[in-house]
């Protein structure tokens, strides 16, 4: 690939990324959430008032600011494939500040990508249930048409669905946020956040100095992540149904980029197994085979040549029925080739 296709592929991938970065931001701003109802006397949402452990604000730059930082310094500075001194000069090819680059941009990119789904899911989830907060009472201070509350006994467990927030010290942002409680948002980008960090650590990190310095980063990745969804359902801001849902969104989608769009563990899934079918490995002979092939060869002249396994068809490459529909001598001879193709364990 030239790299004009590949600045191209880059910048195709940098509009898909802002379009829906767009799209989340429209949802949020023109979109009104489904107004749902509520039972008068439910103490689920009989919470008070509490400021927020961590805002909104913090959690947003928490998701952009620590994976970007982390990723750019590990992919500066790791070693890439290669690198060393070459056999023709003896000297070591240099950083590859270039290549370094490249990759920097494509997993930064792969990560808010991950983001961009993750915060749309969350937002359309929010929208469309429109769940109210447990500190609904407090905020909202509802107000029937009929100028009673929930307070007066002849309203004591009806459902109300039609009414007004009386409370005249909150602002229009607090009135929009009562019904977006399921699922937490917060939940959802830092699980996201600190989960796909620890992710692409177990990929891209190599610590010589210790081996659970890494699975350490790892542990307080996720465990901050865990802290800022449990300070959602201490701070009465989500229900505890809420948090598990935000979280599980942000496992989810961290599971998916790191594996499907960002390929993490490209190369790895199939090498413990023995597969290798993006490169061609040469036959391995064993000396006894050789030494009675170069025998049968002096002796009977052209014998030796006429002994060797005819190559394989093409159409027989990578259908390991073919070897289960012949005799035992077609196996025999296709065998050690399939082996070396890497379509036999």
């Amino acid at each position: 690939m030239s790299k004009y296709s590949k600045l191209a592929r880059g910048l195709c991938d940098l509009l898909i990324w802002a379009a829906l970065s767009v799209a989340s931001l429209l949802l949020h701003k023109l979109v009104r959430p489904f107004r749902r109802g509520f039972f008068c006397g439910d103490e689920s949402l009989g919470y008070p008032l509490r400021e927020s452990t961590i805002g909104h604000e913090l959690v947003i730059a928490i998701a952009l600011a620590v994976p970007t930082a982390v990723i750019a310094v590990v992919e500066l500075f790791k070693q890439l494939p290669g690198a060393g001194p070459t056999r023709e000069s003896g000297k070591r090819d240099g950083c590859r500040m270039g290549q370094r680059l490249g990759k920097l941009y494509r997993q930064v990119l792969f990560y808010l990508y991950g983001l961009a789904m993750v915060t749309f899911t969350t937002m359309l989830s929010k929208l469309c249930i429109g769940r109210l907060r447990p500190h609904f009472y407090a905020v909202c201070q509802p107000m029937l048409p009929d100028g009673s509350g929930c307070q007066d006994g002849q309203n004591l467990g009806r459902y109300i669905d039609s009414f007004t927030c009386s409370n005249a010290n909150m602002s229009d942002f607090q009135f929009r946020q009562l019904n977006q409680s399921f699922p937490s948002g917060h939940a959802s980008l830092a699980m996201y956040a600190m989960l796909y960090l620890a992710i692409y650590l177990q990929a891209a990190l190599s610590t010589s100095l210790s081996k659970l310095l890494k699975h350490l980063l790892q542990f307080l990745f996720v465990m901050f992540g865990w802290y800022v969804s449990l300070t959602r359902i201490t701070d009465y801001h989500h229900h505890w149904s809420d948090v598990l849902a935000g979280a599980a969104l942000g496992v989810i989608f961290a599971c998916l980029t790191s594996a499907y769009v960002a390929d993490l563990f490209a190369g790895r899934r199939w090498q413990k197994a023995g597969y290798s079918a993006n490169t061609l490995r040469k036959a391995q002979v064993s000396p006894k085979s050789s030494a009675k092939s170069q025998a049968g060869g002096g002796g009977s002249g052209g014998s030796g040549a006429a002994s060797q396994p005819p190559p394989l068809p093409a159409y027989t490459f990578g259908t390991l029925p073919y070897l289960a529909a012949h005799p035992a001598q077609a196996q025999a001879q296709y065998a050690q080739p399939y082996h070396n193709y890497g379509y036999v364990p």
